[in-house]
């Protein structure tokens, strides 16, 4: 009985997964890539294939560094599928740094603009076997996670920025320990001054947002690696400096993309 109640449940979320509609179109928002010129390499990683459609997964390295000379930055985005503020932001700063003098010469960013593919045009938290990759980074059942732990390791990066988006009434961002915190508090600062609403009401089990900040002790990050629910935050919590953040759902696009810009400004400028 048991059997064919799992049999049916599979079956029902199946046809749910397959029936959803396109919200986005993921080959148009990532065909952008095919313009920029020198001050990037672009690199196909791998590909992972949902209802029999294909989706390609790339790297794209701002100001590729010639025999990984300097610092290298991670950006990840579009971990989850309807978190989309972040993707637009990210691909409108990377179009704008294609037509301006790179700053930094000792500094490349490699950015990997849309994780899960599938989720990202349904509209969906998950990927296409409705996993969630942000809860993988251990076990790695998912094609994406694999992708990410294969070719973003975290010895290769001094620092690691993930942008995801919340259920809550302002903007906050996961600090991983007191190594983060003058960072964490430079870019909180940075917000302030642009207007920023901050969110001191959000909750991850145990831990609460405050002014704009979830801090996150070492236990916690211990916690999570024994249950096997590792987030990409957590996965780079062993960089120098790395951190998640947060904008929220519940205000419009625009405001959110804005936010995501000014951090962008921060990270390529100060960071």
């Amino acid at each position: 009985m048991k059997k064919l109640f799992l049999l049916i449940s599979i079956f029902c979320l199946t046809q749910n997964i397959f029936s959803l509609e396109k919200s986005r179109n993921y080959s148009d928002t990532i065909a952008f890539i095919k313009t920029l010129d020198s001050n990037f390499a672009v690199e196909k990683l791998d590909t992972v294939e949902y209802k029999k459609q294909k989706y390609p997964i790339y790297k794209i390295s701002y100001n590729p560094l010639k025999e990984n000379k300097g610092k290298k930055y991670l950006i990840i985005s579009g971990v989850h599928g309807n978190e989309p503020a972040p993707v637009y932001a990210i691909k409108d700063f990377l179009i704008s740094l294609n037509k301006k003098d790179v700053k930094r010469n000792d500094l490349q960013i490699d950015f990997i603009l849309i994780v899960n593919p599938f989720g990202f045009e349904f509209n969906q938290r998950y990927n296409g076997n409705n996993l969630d990759i942000n809860r993988d980074m251990t076990n790695l059942k998912t094609r994406e996670a694999q992708i990410l732990v294969n070719n973003f390791k975290p010895k290769d990066y001094e620092k690691v920025f993930d942008f995801h988006e919340a259920n809550a009434s302002g903007f906050f961002l996961y600090c991983y320990g007191i190594k983060n915190k003058k960072i964490s508090d430079n870019i909180l600062k940075k917000l302030a001054t642009n207007n920023v609403v901050f969110d001191s009401e959000y909750k991850d089990r145990i831990l609460q947002a405050e002014n704009g900040k979830l801090y996150v002790p070492f236990y916690a990050s211990k916690y999570m690696k024994l249950k096997e629910t590792v987030t990409t935050g957590i996965f780079y919590s062993s960089c120098k400096n790395s951190f998640t953040f947060e904008t929220s759902k519940n205000i419009n696009i625009e405001e959110r993309k804005r936010i995501i810009k000014i951090i962008l400004d921060y990270i390529i400028e100060n960071a």
